[in-house]
């Protein structure tokens, strides 16, 4: 069975073409050893069965970053028999560019050039039979979120062709490769494009070519990689870079004619208006707010309400106690249907609770993604964000985290490198409260005061910065590049929008229902042996003598484990009973949004990060929040300070 790859810059509609391809019978799996998700499925093209592989976008083969990384090793050792490169219409020079890189490889190439609707609205029109010519291989255009030319791309399979067309490299660069091709072991594939790799300034890509190319006499290999260095006054991997945009940049003009457009779209405008330094702010407020309601009020009051408490409270649990009222064992009912049972704590929470709100939200939020939005909040933030040893990708886990943190750290996978990865896992784990969690904090800060909120999000904000900016400086390591490609601001489309939406959120019941059960079932194991309540009573010195607080908020703390709004309910009853002041209340407040995360988010971190990172997490965040509270309840008591 042959394979092809498909591959592209981001933003350039790979993920839409391969799900018009291969339809719903799809399998994602992170790829081993990094958190790069890849996307696998089946065709048939002219009698013949293709795996098809869909990776995350890349710039180009050379930078260190997981999706790059993970794009070399899929060429070199899966080998696969072509490549799919999907290219954005309208701005055809830079795909071009990324061409000229997978040409190196001499492998089959298919060249689709996708939103041909949305270049025709620019005035722009690729020769396609022209480039056809040049490139010695097949060419088709799509509109693949209408699914325009997808029949053509399949029938396209059967004619590709090695790229006849590459570009022209400095003599002194191309005698090099020549040279560590010569050193080699047979069986290679690739063989230019490894040396070429093996040429690279980044340490760890060059490292990992010259592994995998079996080099003979590495010593020998070596001294003509460092020779060849010497002789240019720059980064090799400039010189490749830069000889790949000019031979981009003369064919460019031969495969294009543009007709120019008088008239800005009015889509253009908003765009603009995204990135602004100061109107952009206003559509971000306007989209949090958009967000907050559908997701925070819509999804997690009103349907979460029909879903926990007519559905599954008033319709199921009769019928769910009456079939468990006959089993024997008294063991086993309350595994099922106790207050920590596993239809209790996992199936109504994973589809009671969890499930609408991720629906919603990632409606909610792909309308958003395809409208071409968040590529300009990135620019807009990137500056910031790079204080706390991010870049602006990590605008999404972050605006995510307000709606659902265990969403949020799923979608850190977007980020480039492992260390921002654990930034953003911490900080969110830190002070990011979810929906639900904060909509139940603003009621009881509302009825204290506003001096309550100020205080108590100022502590918030300023840990988070300050944790942020620590953790940049004692993970030493050089930024990943925030290159951000701008798509066009697009009305989206309601079918694919939905079609992403059923799979994006069975793919989540999938990874999450398992570790619900999970964490149900050791909550039951650990109130039946007693540990909780132990837990409550080993707590009680900490929190009554360090935080001043009544020993009765332990089990806030406990309850917030389990559900994060449970455990501000808690508060909310030990105030209106006042069993707990004004003062004590903002401490407790800053306490719980600073706690660890909710059991479903610490089970997912363990997944995402393994169990020595996670464990790091949880006792830094549980030590900060501690911490913080004794700071605080000891300067505001210091000052007499009146809520």
């Amino acid at each position: 069975m042959k394979k092809a790859l498909i591959v592209g810059l981001p933003n350039v509609g790979k993920s839409t073409i391969f799900r018009r391809l291969v339809g719903r019978k799809t399998k994602i799996l992170a790829y081993p050893g990094t958190a790069v998700e890849v996307a696998r499925g089946r065709i048939r093209s002219e009698g013949q069965e293709i795996e098809i592989i869909d990776i995350p976008g890349i710039y180009n083969l050379t930078a260190c970053s997981e999706h790059e990384t993970v794009c070399r090793k899929i060429l070199t050792e899966e080998q696969p028999d072509i490549i799919i490169q999907v290219a954005d219409e309208k701005n055809m020079q830079r795909s071009l560019v990324l061409t000229a890189f997978l040409a190196e490889f001499e492998m089959p190439m298919l060249l689709v050039l996708n939103m041909a609707d949305e270049a025709a609205q620019r005035g722009i029109k690729v020769k396609r039979h022209k480039l056809e010519e040049l490139l010695g291989t097949a060419v088709v255009e799509t509109v693949a979120s209408e699914g325009a030319g997808i029949a053509s791309l399949n029938a396209a399979l059967a004619r590709v062709r090695v790229p006849s067309l590459t570009c022209h490299l400095p003599e002194i660069i191309n005698k090099a490769v020549a040279n560590i091709e010569t050193h080699m072991k047979d069986g290679i594939r690739s063989k230019r494009a490894v040396a070429l790799l093996c040429l690279s300034d980044e340490e760890t890509t060059a490292s990992w070519a010259q592994d995998i190319s079996g080099i003979r006499d590495k010593s020998k290999a070596l001294r003509s990689i460092r020779e060849t260095k010497m002789l240019f006054p720059r980064p090799v991997d400039l010189i490749i870079a830069r000889s790949k945009d000019a031979w981009a940049e003369a064919l460019y003009p031969e495969i294009v004619y543009y007709t120019p457009v008088i008239s800005t779209p009015v889509m253009d405008k908003i765009g603009d208006m995204a990135r602004h330094p100061v109107a952009g702010f206003f559509v971000l407020f306007s989209l949090l707010s958009a967000l907050y309601f559908i997701v925070g009020k819509f999804a997690a009051g009103y349907l979460v309400d029909i879903l926990v408490s007519d559905f599954f409270g008033g319709t199921v649990a009769p019928y769910a106690r009456a079939v468990t009222a006959v089993i024997p064992s008294e063991f086993v009912r309350e595994a099922i249907m106790g207050d920590y049972g596993l239809y209790t704590m996992g199936l109504v929470p994973a589809v009671g609770l969890v499930l609408p709100i991720i629906v919603v939200f990632f409606f909610t939020f792909g309308l958003i993604e395809d409208s071409g939005y968040f590529s300009r909040l990135s620019i807009l933030l990137d500056r910031l964000f790079r204080k706390i040893g991010l870049n602006g990708k990590a605008v999404l886990p972050i605006v995510l985290g307000f709606s659902c943190v265990t969403m949020a750290t799923i979608s850190t996978r977007v980020l480039d490198s492992k260390r921002e990865r654990f930034i953003a896992i911490f900080l969110l784990s830190l002070g990011i409260p979810c929906s639900a969690k904060l909509s139940v904090i603003l009621v009881i800060l509302a009825q204290v005061s506003f001096f309550a909120f100020l205080t108590v999000f100022g502590v918030i904000f300023a840990l988070m910065i300050i944790s942020g900016f620590v953790l940049s400086r004692l993970m030493r390591e050089d930024g990943s590049r925030f290159i951000m490609d701008i798509p066009p601001v697009r009305i989206p489309s309601i079918t694919n929008i939905a079609k992403k939406t059923s799979y994006r959120s069975m793919m989540f019941l999938r990874e999450a229902l398992p570790l619900f059960f999970l964490g149900a079932f050791g909550l039951f194991l650990a109130e039946r042996m007693g540990l909780l309540l132990l837990l409550e009573k080993t707590a009680s010195p900490v929190v009554k003598g360090f935080l001043g607080l009544p020993p009765e908020f332990a089990e806030s703390l406990i309850m917030g484990f389990i559900r994060g709004e449970a455990g501000i309910a808690v508060l909310k009853k030990m105030l209106d009973k006042g069993i707990m002041d004004h003062l004590q209340l903002v401490v407790a407040t800053i306490v719980t949004i600073l706690f660890i995360p909710c059991v479903t988010n610490f089970l997912l971190i363990i997944k995402e990060q393994g169990s020595k990172k996670a464990l790091a997490i949880i006792v830094s965040v549980t030590a900060f929040a501690i911490l913080t509270g004794g700071a605080v309840n000891y300067l505001l008591r210091s000052a007499n300070a009146v809520f």
